[in-house]
């Protein structure tokens, strides 16, 4: 038996640099603690959604509100410069007089949470728009956390009590037992696209279950791929932190330029910082596959069609 690194959530968070990283880590893992009050008000409510139209144009759920106040309410604002998420619009924008930007879907797959249960994705940048952190949350029976930093991965959960460490690394390459999910139709899927979803259905198991944060659980346990080729993920704070997350537990990934082009993460330019507090930028949509680096391979190995 490997003996971890880290024996506890503290001592990896003690070495995380700067200190206001460190704190801005930490203060994102204790509100989260509190998001399951939150669900449960949601799941016992009758009214589902707020009546606002986000900047998508799709109405609000309130659980989707409750939960980005949640976090904007809390972090402190001397810890970062921009924060901003899903539901942000231009009246919305929060900024502080710290040097880090918070990125975050912090309530991923709300529209089923009456079947399944949801995540969160946070992405913490610098000033030149690189990844120093991105964590996810499960909410499931007990919170799981994944955790990237240059130090490395770190995935631990809350009993309800404390902290407990899971691992502090995971080589999900090659593949061993693999899930696939792909969002979209495969009637919808081009020549290609089909290629691969049929190359995966060879090896693996299908399980899309619509919540990006659970079906990239899967892969993570598993070993496998997540992906929707159509332009529906959301680049900034969810398809750039899972990349980055990717990188550090040998997995493989890219996502998909609305020209159809594909970047993996080595090529990925910088978020433009500037353009953050842009709509149309902060919500850009891209398509995405992630996962095992000999999945991916078979991507590449198909000719374009």
């Amino acid at each position: 038996m490997s003996i971890k690194k880290y024996q506890t959530l503290e001592a990896y968070l003690e070495e995380i640099q700067p200190e206001e990283l460190r704190e801005i880590v930490k203060e994102i893992i204790d509100i989260s603690l509190d998001v399951p009050k939150q669900i449960l008000t949601f799941l016992l409510d009758e009214h589902d959604y707020s009546g606002i139209i986000n900047i998508s144009g799709d109405e609000q759920l309130s659980l989707d509100i409750a939960t980005q106040e949640l976090f904007m309410q809390r972090i402190p604002n001397n810890l970062y410069s921009l924060l901003l998420g899903e539901e942000t619009d231009e009246n919305s924008i929060l900024e502080g007089t710290g040097d880090l930007i918070v990125l975050g879907d912090f309530i991923d797959g709300s529209s089923i949470i009456r079947t399944r249960s949801p995540g969160a994705i946070v992405n913490i940048i610098d000033q030149e728009g690189y990844t120093l952190a991105a964590l996810t949350v499960s909410f499931t029976l007990f919170l799981r956390f994944d955790l990237a930093t240059e130090l490395g991965f770190i995935q631990f959960l809350h009993d309800g009590e404390k902290f407990r460490v899971i691992r502090d690394e995971l080589d999900i390459s090659p593949s061993k037992s693999p899930v696939f999910g792909l969002g979209g139709k495969y009637n919808d899927h081009s020549a290609k696209e089909k290629l691969f979803v049929d190359a995966l259905d060879i090896k693996g198991k299908n399980r899309y279950g619509g919540c990006m944060v659970q079906d990239m659980n899967n892969v993570f346990e598993k070993t496998g791929v997540f992906g929707y080729f159509a332009p529906k993920l959301r680049f900034c704070y969810e398809i750039v932190p899972y990349l980055y997350i990717l990188s550090k537990v040998n997995g493989a990934g890219f996502y998909i330029t609305a020209d159809g082009h594909e970047i993996v993460f080595e090529k990925i330019k910088p978020l433009d910082v500037n353009k953050l507090t842009s709509m149309h930028y902060l919500h850009q949509r891209a398509g995405f596959v992630g996962g095992s680096k000999d999945l991916i391979e078979l991507w590449f190995k198909i000719e374009d069609l």
